[in-house]
């Protein structure tokens, strides 16, 4: 019954970043304000926390009497959350020098919400989980509401909370009828439950897991619960939108994964007829919905919307026994989505100088003859969402479509890929912007970062670099799927 209770080392990674979340809290206490050794100092800790994360690959351990599981699967997302959140740490400090200084505790927030990220990731138990996600969710609501100033930020971070505590009481009313159902909120005896009454599953665990699909619905924003998706995404700072875009969607679908694409993947027709419906109508509403904004950060949100519906038209084509391609290719997807999103975040921090919002449309004209490399990253990172080779975005789109017609959900994958060619449109209006137009007269130049540009680079290299040789992300994603079960 006790077996991993003291297995300190299966938490070590966690503990790491929880160690960093509170020495920068700490350290900002006795700096001056604007201090670059906060940043420098969180960057450090989320470093350590990566270096022991990786080291552990190939490990299996567990603690808290198995509420808590480390392996290939866990280490597999750690190393996403903590990358994006160095990721965005490097543009926060650019961001930082144009737009005024961040307040002390945003470099603790961070990584504070990665801890959440790796419990979630982690969780063997749905109480576990949930208690991950409300430390992940808790840092999303301040850091989203930073800009004190701005009536937008507030309004954004209140309809934020609201919603998201919403979504917390679905998650938990789900786990209470599934405990009622099963008398267990463990991972490993719910899978055997459900796998010994595939034919005849209680109505309870039934409403239970439609519950739980209903709140991570909310938390990745998968239509119709996508509504506070454009609002926060406009109203945080350009860094923290990045962010939530990328590391705490990647938390969201580790849960959907371990809940939907393993635990319950069997357990009736109806739920697997729900994701399918969420998918559909997260890739409909999220790409025609994209077409409509002129405000970038507003046409990434509805974007971020479609590529859910990507990631969950794999979920259903993810059981594992039929096919291990949908969990693989959710896995290889969330890190091209993470890259090319960062990225394109990235630019418009760059872009975004002096008090102005340079978010529009309007505002990346003429970009080509202004900086010619900024035009070109920020292609590679468009040309990639749009899904075409040779860029990572390609082989993410090949994945999660192929995992559902080899399920037999053809139809689906062919809905996903017409939906992806209204995206092509709205993302190389953006290309078509930067090299076809004229630039803006009254432009008036931004002071550039070397720290951003280098990160910039990095990543459009990475997006360039894994379309052409994906195999070797492929098989770390198949492995750490695999290591689920």
């Amino acid at each position: 019954m006790f077996e991993g209770l003291y297995s300190w080392s299966a938490v070590a990674p966690a503990l790491v970043v929880l160690a960093t979340a509170l020495v920068v809290m700490m350290t900002d206490l006795f700096v001056e304000p604007g201090n670059r050794i906060v940043p420098w100092l969180t960057i450090a800790g989320l470093f350590a926390g990566l270096v022991v994360s990786i080291s552990m690959w190939g490990t299996e351990e567990v603690a808290f009497s198995g509420a808590w599981k480390i392996g290939a699967f866990s280490i597999y997302f750690y190393c996403i959350f903590i990358v994006a959140a160095i990721i965005t740490i490097f543009f926060s400090m650019s961001h930082e020098e144009r737009r005024g200084r961040f307040p002390g505790e945003y470099w603790s927030l961070i990584p504070f919400s990665v801890v959440g990220m790796m419990v979630m990731a982690s969780a063997a138990d749905l109480i576990t989980l949930i208690i991950g996600l409300e430390t992940m969710s808790l840092c999303a609501y301040v850091m989203v509401g930073l800009n004190r100033g701005d009536k937008r930020s507030s309004e954004g971070a209140l309809k934020y909370f609201l919603l998201g505590a919403f979504a917390s009481a679905f998650l938990l009313y789900g786990t209470a009828f599934i405990y009622g159902s099963v008398i267990t909120t463990r991972f490993a005896e719910i899978t055997v439950f459900v796998s010994a009454h595939s034919n005849a599953i209680p109505f309870n665990l039934q409403v239970g897991a439609i519950l739980l699909l209903v709140g991570l619905g909310f938390k990745v924003a998968a239509v119709p619960f996508h509504m506070w998706a454009p609002d926060a995404y406009q109203a945080a700072p350009t860094p923290v939108t990045g962010f939530m875009a990328t590391a705490i969607k990647a938390a969201g679908f580790a849960a959907i994964v371990k809940i939907f694409g393993l635990m319950l993947a069997t357990s009736a027709l109806v739920l697997q007829d729900l994701i399918w419906w969420l998918a559909l109508l997260s890739m409909i509403v999220g790409n025609f919905a994209a077409v409509m904004q002129m405000n970038l950060k507003r046409m990434l949100a509805y974007s971020s919307i479609a590529h859910v519906g990507y990631l969950l038209t794999a979920i259903v084509g993810s059981d594992p026994g039929v096919s291990l391609q949908g969990g693989t290719g959710v896995l290889f997807y969330l890190v091209s989505y993470a890259l090319m999103t960062l990225g394109a975040f990235g630019v418009l921090i760059i872009i975004g100088g002096g008090e102005d919002r340079r978010e529009t449309l309007v505002d990346m004209t003429g970009l080509a003859s202004k900086s010619p490399g900024l035009a070109l990253a920020m292609t590679i990172f468009m040309v990639s969402m749009s899904g075409i080779p040779p860029t990572i975005g390609f082989f993410g789109k090949f994945y999660v479509f192929g995992a559902a017609v080899q399920s037999g959900y053809t139809g689906l994958a062919v809905i996903g890929i017409l939906t992806s060619v209204v995206g092509v449109f709205y993302y190389l209006r953006v290309v078509v912007n930067m090299y076809m137009k004229p630039a803006e007269k009254s432009f008036v130049p931004w002071r550039r970062s070397r720290i951003s540009d280098i990160t910039l680079g990095v990543l459009a290299a990475a997006v360039l670099y894994i379309g052409i040789f994906p195999q070797s992300l492929l098989d770390l994603a198949r492995s750490a799927f695999k290591s689920l079960f």
